[in-house]
């Protein structure tokens, strides 16, 4: 069963999605999408992902920040500090589910920043879920930044010469400059969650980076449970060519849902 539904304050309105499950079994968990374009890439794994788990006993929250998808707003308005609000707002919407369990967090790629941001802004332990989670801001903004300018001139969207860059506009979105500043900033090397908390980082090709980040997760007594796909499905993000192209990993977001419910374990 899946309900749709705005919350959040009503000069902010925030759309969300509800996926209830036929028997509540699992701790609830929410779901925060990654920004800009990879937002609108990963709509469907995530949607395939929450049934996966509702199917599986858990309630699960889809929502869209501020700015983007159904939500109120435009790109033009983001802001970290917004999506950190957005965040608090959505987790209040989940946590009368949860008890005094909790709910679990999961972040993929750029949702890790303002969810890294968020949980180590918490003084009682939290549930995480880091799926090939962005560990640094500066190194996204520069990612984006030659992503568009691929597209402005390798991609070949204009055949009869190149398209003109806006100071103002990444990616096909309007977006304020403070955005990506503040976004640039981000180095999850700095974060530090409240002691007892748990993380479980899926990825397809762990590098120094994370581990590097496990390592110091730990180090603060954070239970950090690390897993790597068996299919290395992972769409092209950084290939101009296959931009647009729907991002659905299947095999890899069904060994997620696996690893989250306990029927693959390690």
């Amino acid at each position: 069963m899946m309900d749709a539904f705005y919350f959040g304050e009503t000069r902010r309105p925030l759309f969300g999605v509800l996926h209830r499950p036929a028997r509540p079994i699992r701790s609830p968990l929410l779901m925060c999408p990654p920004l800009l374009q990879d937002g609108i890439r990963s709509h469907r794994v995530l949607r395939a992902i929450a049934e996966g788990l509702a199917g599986a006993g858990a309630h699960v929250m889809r929502f869209d920040w501020y700015g983007t998808g159904d939500s109120g707003g435009d790109t033009g308005e983001l802001t970290l500090a917004g999506l950190l609000l957005d965040l608090g707002e959505a987790l209040a919407m989940l946590r009368p589910l949860a008890g005094r369990a909790g709910c679990r967090w999961l972040a993929l790629r750029s949702a890790a920043i303002p969810v890294l941001v968020h949980a180590s802004e918490q003084s009682e332990p939290v549930d995480l879920v880091l799926w090939d989670p962005t560990l640094s801001g500066e190194q996204l903004v520069g990612e984006w930044s030659e992503q568009h300018r691929k597209q402005l001139v390798e991609a070949g969207r204009y055949p009869m010469g190149h398209g003109v860059a806006h100071t103002d506009e990444l990616l096909g979105f309007a977006v304020d400059p403070g955005l990506l500043s503040a976004i640039a900033t981000f180095d999850a090397g700095q974060v530090t969650l409240p002691a007892g908390s748990r993380v479980t980082m899926a990825a397809w090709k762990p590098g120094p980076a994370h581990e590097g980040f496990v390592e110091r997760l730990r180090s603060t007594g954070v239970a950090v449970e690390c897993r790597t796909f068996e299919v290395d499905d992972r769409p092209c993000f950084e290939d101009p060519h296959r931009f647009e192209t729907q991002a659905y990993p299947r095999r890899s977001a069904a060994q997620l849902v696996n690893w989250l419910t306990g029927e693959d374990a390690p």
